[in-house]
């Protein structure tokens, strides 16, 4: 997360700010667990089939630590309140299915919808763990940003995610359910456990400008584009209703819509000028929560399917910090700006440029949370 004006912090050939954070994740050995007597827990998925086996496996290693697991049809999850109200559990776990089923980000938002609907039915008392297999899919990894806000919004809940690779045994995660662990991320590589921790880090990444072409989407554009110009930039492609703008070829159009992006690019590259960078901010200077996910995820997508022949020297994904920090109401925003990080990630492990930027507040929630310890 980034901090200071928004503008200085996309400025090209200037360090982005002087106070930054990221996500670390140092090995974090399960804490020691008193013998406890059996306990039950209800086991929910998203019904794809990977979901339903792991929900299998767990529940017969469950019965062999000696604990019962439940399950309720989807169809039947009105009935969530009465239920836990008649049998008491120690917690909540919905497991989700392959991450190929979320690759597509309008999949991702309804299983968001799925798991919201889960946690509007539970009330005090009972934990919830939401458990992936990830594998860097950003459809899946996203669900960060809903665990980042029920930490602020509902923290009695102990919202948690944990991930596991293909190595981890399922042991392992009835290990980490019994063990009551305050870290609210969790990710178990090859059967070792890892836990998120927000941290201050140097930042003085700098952008190279200069001759080329520029693609720029975002309320951050205009500004962008008269820096990328006053750096040497010889074309600046600007999406969105900016006409008028002296710095910039302004393609007017919503990025998420099929086809614009192409538009873009096309235009950036016009007579064989080579692409250089990408600054993507839509959806960071707006009001509308729901922004995030169609002109930030959506449209990030349409730029990244665009640039497949035509990869940019750089590429840089502006967001707000909801994801990092968590906000109240922030439900929406959070998701859609841990996606994109999970996204940047995605295309670094594959060779492609990405770097995020998360412009957010300089204060950061006074919560007593693992995450926040080594502030």
């Amino acid at each position: 997360m980034v901090t200071g004006p928004a503008e200085r912090a996309l400025s090209p050939g200037v360090p982005f700010a002087t106070s930054s954070f990221e996500v670390t994740w140092p090995e974090v050995p399960l804490p020691p667990v008193a013998p406890d007597g059996p306990g039950a827990w209800l086991l929910l998925t998203d019904e794809h089939p990977a979901a339903l086996g792991r929900a299998v496996a767990l529940a017969l290693a469950l019965a062999a630590a000696g604990d019962d697991a439940l399950s309720l049809p989807r169809d039947d999850l009105d009935e969530l309140p009465g239920f836990l109200a008649e049998r008491p559990v120690r917690g909540v776990v919905f497991l989700t299915g392959s991450p190929y089923a979320y690759h597509d980000p309008e999949a991702a938002q309804e299983l968001l919808l799925s798991v919201l609907s889960v946690v509007a039915r539970l009330g005090f008392g009972v934990r919830f763990h939401l458990v992936t297999q990830a594998a860097g899919e950003p459809g899946l990894v996203f669900l960060r940003g809903l665990v980042r806000v029920l930490a602020v919004e509902r923290p009695r809940l102990r919202a948690s995610v944990v991930d596991f690779d293909a190595r981890s045994d399922v042991d392992v995660l009835v290990r980490e359910l019994r063990s009551d662990a305050p870290d609210d991320e969790v990710r178990w590589r090859h059967d070792v456990r890892y836990a998120a921790r927000l941290a201050r880090v140097p930042f003085a990444v700098e952008v190279a400008a200069g001759p080329g072409a520029y693609v720029v989407t975002g309320g951050l554009g205009p500004a962008t584009a008269r820096w990328l110009a006053d750096t040497g930039a010889t074309r600046v492609v600007l999406c969105g209703p900016y006409a008028g703008a002296s710095d910039a070829v302004v393609i007017p159009g919503d990025i998420a819509e099929p086809g614009v992006a192409e538009l873009l690019v096309a235009a950036a590259t016009a007579d064989g000028l080579p692409l250089r960078g990408i600054v993507h901010t839509a959806g960071v200077l707006t009001d509308d929560p729901s922004a995030g996910w169609r002109h930030g995820v959506l449209g990030a997508r349409r730029l990244h399917e665009a640039t497949a022949d035509t990869p940019p020297d750089w590429w840089l994904l502006g967001t707000s910090a909801t994801a990092l920090a968590g906000a109240p109401g922030e439900t929406s925003r959070a998701t859609a700006d841990a996606w994109l990080e999970a996204f940047a990630a995605w295309r670094r492990a594959r060779g492609l440029p990405a770097t995020i930027v998360q412009l957010g507040p300089t204060r950061l929630p006074d919560l007593p949370r693992p995450y926040f310890s080594a502030l």
